[in-house]
């Protein structure tokens, strides 16, 4: 009787091994020619580790995800998603959550949340695309989701909600309402700091 593995790869992990192996094969690069690539990374896995990984009988860590991407010449999202078909096929990210390919590329890219707001009146789609980029891609879309967030703070305001200001972590002001919805981040609105 065989016994069961205690963390089978789920759908991502094995999309992965299919990718690797694909790249790899349409690259012409053997598993030797691949192993000895990864080795000049700084991360060796040596050609029997190569064949484990692509039948989904080794696992790949982040450090071994980014060097095959690298020796492969390919982005680490190139790996992990589908690349293949129109975008509208579903792709399974884990057992519980599936996205078009075009939406799982989407959210892979930092360009949209995998969750679909019926209204986005607050900015969660911005704020995803903010906390999703890099600090000197920020100014640009923070400015377009505190221009969001202060009109529908404007809109809120019309009523009788009320709202707290706190200083977060990486000192941008917050406004929230009192049920705890930000409506507005960004510097201190009084001395633009």
């Amino acid at each position: 009787m065989t016994e069961e593995k205690k963390n089978p790869l789920g759908p991502s992990g094995e999309r992965l091994r299919h990718n690797i192996a694909r790249v790899r094969e349409a690259r012409g690069m053997s598993k030797k020619d691949l192993s000895e690539r990864v080795a000049a990374l700084g991360r060796p896995i040596p050609p029997l580790g190569i064949s484990r990984v692509e039948a989904g009988t080794r696992r790949v860590d982040v450090d071994d995800l980014v060097a095959l991407a690298l020796a492969l010449g390919v982005s680490v999202n190139a790996l992990l998603l589908p690349r293949d078909g129109d975008g509208s096929e579903s792709v399974d990210l884990t057992d519980s959550v599936s996205l078009t390919a075009a939406e799982a590329w989407q959210w892979a890219d930092g360009d949209k949340p995998h969750q679909k707001a019926e209204r986005d009146e607050y900015g969660f789609e911005l704020r995803y695309r903010l906390d999703s980029r890099p600090e000197w891609e920020r100014d640009a879309l923070r400015q377009i989701h505190n221009e969001q967030l202060t009109k529908a703070a404007k809109s809120t305001a019309m009523g009788t909600a009320s709202y707290d200001w706190s200083k977060e972590d990486d000192g941008q002001w917050v406004l929230r309402t009192a049920s705890g919805l930000e409506v507005w981040r960004g510097p201190n609105p009084e001395s633009g700091k």
